[in-house]
């Protein structure tokens, strides 16, 4: 499993961690980490996802605001596992093309695995983390599961996938 440290040794600059600090403030520093550590995640599995993003308004403020640094995030994008440049386009944007752009979800399916993907790559939700993954907060919420127990389904059915 890669730790939330992992993730800012490796794809965290000081000098981005200094302009993430002054765009999101007057957030406390912790609050723009942790924010910064779930982009990251995101971001890390993102050339997996398909449809509407599977992350917060708070996360994909973050995608935007290192989107331009445009440099950092060519970069950011090289060194991630998948080496691809993420590309993002708004909703709005595809509205020319495909109407029903806004109405476009994730997936269940999807859904489910790119929330075990997490468990599997950086460890359990933590409670101060899983709103930021609204599928998550949405399947907690709908199932009436406590945190411990949606991590629980989430590992044993990212191990399912990976034995079938």
């Amino acid at each position: 499993m890669i730790t939330n440290q992992q993730l800012r040794d490796a794809y965290l600059s000081p000098q981005m961690a200094f302009y993430f600090e002054r765009k999101l403030a007057p957030l406390p520093t912790e609050d723009v980490r942790v924010r910064i550590e779930e982009a990251l995640k995101f971001l890390g599995m993102a050339a997996d996802c398909n449809g509407d993003i599977p992350v917060s308004n708070e996360i994909d403020e973050v995608w935007h605001l290192w989107i331009l640094e445009t440099a950092e995030y060519d970069l950011l994008c090289s060194r991630l596992p998948h080496g691809v440049f993420l590309h993002h386009s708004s909703n709005d944007y595809a509205l020319y093309t495909d109407p029903g752009a806004k109405e476009r979800k994730t997936a269940r399916d999807a859904g489910v695995a790119i929330l075990a993907s997490y468990v599997l790559n950086y460890g359990p939700f933590a409670i101060d983390r899983v709103k930021y993954w609204p599928f998550a907060a949405r399947m907690m919420e709908l199932m009436g599961w406590p945190l411990a127990q949606l991590n629980d389904w989430l590992a044993a059915t990212r191990i399912a996938e990976v034995l079938s």
